[in-house]
């Protein structure tokens, strides 16, 4: 990934949260699917250079996004996910920024609920056998979801606090629609 490819992707994840392009950045390193990671807001950006050992001359550059989390009290090792299925909708629907309850939605046809998300929206979590489709998880990823499974540890979400667990969205993906309500997503 180049520069510019990043500053694209931060524009574009800065212009879903509240607070824009001032919102806070947090790096967080993956350790594995089935392993802890390691988050931080104590961030440098910084310009290194790779040198040729013999005659010392610059043979490469590239930026280099480094992450300190010593220096960082609100920083760590993320825990795994051990909720049930339950618990874990509570807490993430618990952790977004919304003062509406998860709307729950069950069918002769279809079961999902309804997580109050950003602007008043809600992000639909569709359930399969009584399973939710969580993002990044495989059998999300089967069924068509494009968030990315190794930021969300296959579906166990990549932090995980006492005030809830945090996943990320992919804006277009088909299976983790926004919604305005409970109303049939593919009428709005």
């Amino acid at each position: 990934m180049n520069i510019r490819e990043v500053i694209e992707k931060l524009q574009e994840v800065a212009a879903d949260l509240p607070d824009g392009l001032d919102s806070e950045v947090e790096v967080h390193i993956c350790n594995g699917h089935d392993n802890p990671g390691l988050r931080t807001t104590s961030v440098e950006v910084d310009s290194v250079w790779l040198v040729d050992g013999k005659t010392y001359a610059a043979k490469q550059g590239r930026a280099q996004i480094s992450g300190h989390p010593h220096r960082d009290a609100g920083s760590g090792r993320t825990t795994l996910l051990t909720s049930q299925i339950d618990d874990l909708v509570d807490e993430w629907s618990a952790e977004q920024p919304a003062s509406k309850d998860p709307i729950r939605v069950k069918t002769d046809n279809e079961e999902y609920v309804l997580l109050p998300w950003s602007e008043g929206t809600y992000l639909r979590l569709p359930y399969v056998a009584g399973v939710p489709l969580l993002p990044g998880a495989p059998n999300a990823t089967e069924a068509g979801c494009t968030c990315s499974p190794e930021r969300n540890n296959y579906g166990r979400g990549y932090r995980h606090a006492d005030d809830g667990m945090e996943m990320a969205v992919k804006d277009d993906c088909p299976v983790h629609l926004r919604v305005s309500g409970p109303a049939d997503p593919e009428s709005e």
